[in-house]
C-alpha cells in the first residue's frame, strides 16, 4: 500500500475513534450533565479533528502559515461557542420553590 494512502486511512481511523469517544463522553442522552471542563475538552478535540482534516486531507501541512491561520480562526470560533454555551446555558425561567420540575398533564375533558 502506498504510504500516502496508509497515512490517510490511519487519519480516518483516528478521526472515527475521536468521534466515538466524544459521542460516549458527551453523554448525548443527558446534555445538561456536561460541565465547563467537559465542554472545553469537547471543543479541544473538535479543533484537533479539524486540524487533522486540514493538514492531511487538504494537504495544508505543506503550507504551515495557512494551516496555522485556519487552525487559529477555528480555535477562536470554537472557543466563543464553548464559552457562550458554558456561560449562557441556563434555564430561562427558574422554577418556583416547591413546584415540580415536570409539567403536570391534565386529563382531557
Amino acid at each position: 500500500m502506498h504510504p500516502e494512502i496508509r497515512r490517510l486511512i490511519l487519519t480516518w481511523v483516528i478521526l472515527m475513534g475521536l468521534t466515538l469517544a466524544l459521542g460516549v463522553s458527551g453523554d448525548v442522552a443527558h446534555p445538561s450533565r456536561l460541565s465547563g471542563l467537559w465542554l472545553a475538552v469537547i471543543g479541544l478535540v473538535m479543533v484537533v479533528k479539524a486540524r487533522l482534516v486540514l493538514a492531511r486531507y487538504l494537504r495544508l501541512a505543506t503550507a504551515p502559515s495557512f494551516l496555522s491561520g485556519f487552525t487559529g480562526a477555528l480555535a477562536a470560533t470554537v472557543s466563543v461557542i464553548v464559552l457562550s454555551f458554558a456561560l449562557l446555558h441556563q434555564p430561562l425561567v427558574k422554577p418556583m420553590p416547591g413546584a415540580s420540575a415536570r409539567p403536570v398533564a391534565t386529563a382531557p375533558q
